[in-house]
């Protein structure tokens, strides 16, 4: 699955870091090597971003996804891309992601919820809710 924002992959040695640009020739043979050798691998996200009194001079909102960056953070070994300012809470049953923001001067906390062992992913309980109102509606024309 390709990111939404570009990234650049970064070799993480105890002297040097070695970047490694999407669609490299020997990526592959050189992420293997890597990876035996037990070299940390990163992403650094390169994001245009607005300046945060710039932007709520503008819009008025305060903790928009325009003023903050993307960094990766560690879910069960793996690196998941978030919005700095997003704080990520771990239950037995679910992960909830947390954000604040300010919006014509009054304050929200925006939670996501997801379980962490879904029946269906999000794409597919929506087709099949589509599926179910398009049934719907041509049993109501019979």
């Amino acid at each position: 699955m390709k990111p939404q924002q570009e990234c650049i992959t970064a070799y993480v040695f105890s002297g040097y870091i070695y970047l490694l640009p999407d669609g490299h020739p020997s990526k592959s043979k050189i992420e293997k090597l890597f990876k035996e050798k037990g070299i940390r691998k990163h992403r650094l996200w390169r994001r245009n971003i607005k300046k945060v009194t710039r932007h709520y001079i503008e819009t008025g909102v305060l903790g928009g996804y325009e003023t903050v960056g993307i960094k990766d953070k560690m879910l069960d070994g793996k690196p998941i891309p978030m919005f700095e300012d997003t704080e990520l809470k771990e239950q037995p049953d679910s992960i909830c992601l947390e954000r604040h923001m300010e919006i014509a001067g009054k304050r929200f906390v925006v939670s996501s919820v997801f379980p962490k062992t879904a029946a269906l992913l999000p794409t597919d309980k929506l087709l099949s809710l589509i599926d179910k109102e398009q049934e719907n509606e041509r049993n109501s024309f019979q």
